[in-house]
């Protein structure tokens, strides 16, 4: 049996790499113009401060995955030790699956099958967790994008659009608010799924527990986490709008990059890691910012910061995960180990 689960792992291990290696190349040279691209690149070479911002955007990516690792190791330290570099080695292998699966199955797979003795359901649940705590942090960046596009969508020149204006912002208010609190007392779901599970929550006591294992003090500490990892993503992308000569306040390319994000986590995933879906969701977001057509010219640009910060932050990390990528085990022994 040992055997045959180290055969499994093998498989499975080289089909993930094919898939990877298959769906990047066909990002990059079929669904993408890469010599546009690359032409854009060597546009902005010579701009002022090009190389500055480039090392400042470049070293923003390990902080990145560094926070993310931080935030999974932490939620992990109730069902298994694992070291930093466990940790990073995990969320590399979890990006170099996910690009492929759909709704970020393969974020999960690749950092709960990392473990070595952890129950995989439970870890599951918790890394769950973190990535809620991460959409949430999108939503409220999100919402508040909306508040500050409000006005190019319902005129104040009337009494109605205002009092519309003002519901729309109330509502945002609360709905955040409802958010913010039903995270930071998830805990309660382990009451409610007991509450009405009755009899049947035997069967699934060890997996609802999951959710009251974490205090409100440590779900503000993931949230504080995904919070600051949010600001550096979104600062490597304020900082790739300026290389490629964009213009905008930083304040202000907060608010269209919140708006990007906010769409972003509404398409359906599997999506999200395809580079084009990126470039139209960045193109819709700037138009509605400018309030005009996007010239042939501002579109590029635009096109290609996406671009640049996909090849950055997905493309780039899930080449890297497939070095760590055979030290998945997706079948175990009793002994928790393979042979």
């Amino acid at each position: 049996m040992a055997k045959l689960n180290k055969t499994y792992n093998i498989l499975i291990r080289f089909a993930i790499l094919v898939f990877t290696f298959y769906f990047l190349y066909e990002q990059l040279f079929y669904k993408h113009d890469l010599s546009s691209f690359l032409k854009s690149i060597e546009a902005v070479t010579r701009s002022k401060n090009f190389v500055l911002l480039s090392v400042i955007v470049v070293l923003l990516l390990p902080v990145n995955l560094l926070l993310e690792s931080l935030k999974w190791q932490y939620l992990m330290q109730k069902l298994e030790h694992v070291t930093m570099a466990g940790a990073f080695k995990a969320i590399l292998a979890g990006i170099t699956a996910s690009v492929f699966l759909p709704n970020r199955v393969g974020d999960y797979l690749g950092r709960v099958f990392i473990l070595k003795k952890a129950d995989r359901w439970q870890a599951t649940l918790a890394t769950i967790l973190g990535s809620m705590a991460q959409l949430l942090t999108t939503i409220l960046f999100g919402f508040t994008a909306v508040v500050f596009f409000l006005p190019r969508w319902i005129s104040p020149d009337s009494s109605l659009n205002r009092w519309a204006s003002a519901g729309l912002v109330f509502s945002i208010f609360v709905v955040s608010a409802v958010l913010v609190f039903a995270f930071l007392n998830f805990s309660v779901f382990s009451v409610l799924l007991k509450s009405i599970s009755g009899r049947a929550y035997k069967k699934i006591a060890r997996y609802a527990e999951v959710f009251s294992w974490y205090s409100v003090k440590e779900l503000v500490y993931v949230f504080l986490i995904s919070i600051v990892r949010y600001l550096v993503f979104s600062l490597q992308f304020f900082l790739l709008l300026r290389i490629f000569q964009i213009h905008i306040g930083y304040l202000q390319a907060m608010m269209v990059i919140g708006f990007i994000y906010l769409l972003m986590s509404i398409i359906p995933t599997i999506a999200l890691s395809e580079i084009g879906v990126r470039g139209s969701v960045s193109l819709y977001a700037f138009g509605l910012f400018f309030g005009v057509t996007l010239s042939e010219g501002l579109s590029r640009t635009i096109v290609a910061a996406s671009s640049a910060l996909w090849l950055l932050n997905l493309a780039l990390p899930a080449l890297s995960g497939l070095f760590f990528i055979f030290k998945l085990r997706f079948f175990r022994n009793n002994k928790n180990h393979e042979h």
